[in-house]
């Protein structure tokens, strides 16, 4: 019997010796905040970062909430001045949040809102000069508010156009067109960043009588919002989406979204420079279905993911961030789950149940409990 322990002992610490410090350093770690926000199965709406707070926007709705940890939501107000809302833009600028255009009512918008505290809303303008929108991307430059491509409808005849136009402002209120006609064909459902003091736009769908329905992985950048550069015409992620993406140390990156063919992929890839793109997590396990339509922030020196259609989780990541591979016996310890005692693994701080070592399922101590709970191929 002592014979047979010792076996098992030594084929376990073999184990793990030689194969968790692949899996901690294969992929990007992801944890999960909560698994029931209390805005509940919101996509379509806007996130941002406040007042050192998350906040979370519309979504076919008119509520706003917000978070310091992304753990607990407070309702700022459940009917905000812009109304139910969906598609649209927020930025912060001018320390204001700002609401722009959108879906409302079933109405394509040009209207611009602002408000200093979340609660209390006041319009910059019911009709700024681009054409009525949603599905545009927004962000802040240059101190400028600007709003790029989206989708529109033809007044006459109800059909949908996409766009490639770009607007700028420094006020909100009096808004100057850039170019009518960027260099990027035009698109929907599309993301844009500010980076290297440069905007940059991506992915996104378009449709006319020439190409047909197509999803995009092209990058392009401009430094004037008027001249735009392709930095590649094919990625290397998948054409998409409702996507999501940030900036977060020096990196560009994406996050999962809608792909050719189904399940969508819920990938993450990142770039240092917007031609080379590499992949992070090839299938994060956030659980299904496939996240697409939600949005994505950095705060707190994490990237976090929040909700999108019928979500209502939260979850960050540190980004590129790896525990250190090991090179010692791990230290067994003895923890309590759910009011009953078990044996587990300390490696480097990581806090591993002995049942679940070959399910890839880890625990990270943090400063209050065991709590955060890790996915790993």
């Amino acid at each position: 019997m002592k014979k047979k322990e010792v076996m098992m002992r030594k084929i376990k610490f073999i184990f793990l010796l030689f194969f968790i410090p692949f899996l901690l350093s294969a992929q990007m770690q992801w944890f999960l905040a909560t698994d029931s926000a209390p805005w509940r199965y919101v996509d379509k709406h806007t996130s941002v970062v406040f007042d050192n707070k998350m906040w979370v926007i519309g979504g076919d709705r008119q509520d706003v909430w917000y978070s310091s940890d992304g753990i607990n939501w407070i309702c700022a107000t459940e009917s905000a001045g812009f109304g139910y809302r969906n598609r649209h833009t927020s930025v912060v600028f001018d320390n204001k949040i700002w609401v722009i255009a959108g879906e409302r009512s079933w109405c394509l918008t040009r209207d611009v809102w602002y408000s200093s505290d979340g609660i209390n809303w006041i319009c910059a303008t019911q009709n700024a000069p681009f054409r009525h929108r949603a599905e545009h991307t927004s962000v802040v430059f240059d101190n400028k508010i600007w709003v790029l491509g989206g989708i529109t409808c033809d007044t006459l005849t109800g059909e949908e156009i996409v766009l490639n136009d770009v607007w700028y402002s420094s006020d909100g209120i009096n808004w100057t067109c850039a170019t009518e006609s960027a260099g990027w064909y035009p698109r929907r459902s599309h993301t844009s960043v500010v980076f290297d003091n440069k905007i940059w736009i991506m992915g996104g769908w378009s449709y006319d009588s020439v190409i047909g329905e197509t999803l995009w992985n092209d990058v392009w950048y401009s430094s004037d919002g008027i001249n735009w550069t392709c930095a590649t015409e094919n990625a290397g992620w998948y054409p998409r989406e409702d996507f999501a993406s940030i900036v977060f140390n020096n990196k560009i990156w994406v996050i999962a979204g809608a792909t050719h063919g189904w399940p969508y992929k819920d990938d993450v890839w990142y770039s240092s420079d917007g031609i080379n793109w590499v992949c992070a997590d090839e299938s994060v396990h956030w659980g299904r279905p496939p996240r697409l339509r939600h949005t994505s922030v950095v705060f707190d020196n994490k990237m976090w993911v929040i909700g999108g259609m019928l979500k209502d989780d939260v979850w960050y990541s540190y980004g590129l961030e790896v525990l250190e591979e090991y090179s010692h016996k791990p230290k067994i310890e003895t923890k309590e789950f759910n009011r009953k005692k078990e044996k587990i693994y300390n490696i480097q701080g990581v806090l591993i149940k002995e049942e679940n070592l070959k399910k890839g399922i880890y625990f990270r101590k943090t400063e209050k409990d065991i709590k955060k709970v890790i996915i790993l191929k």
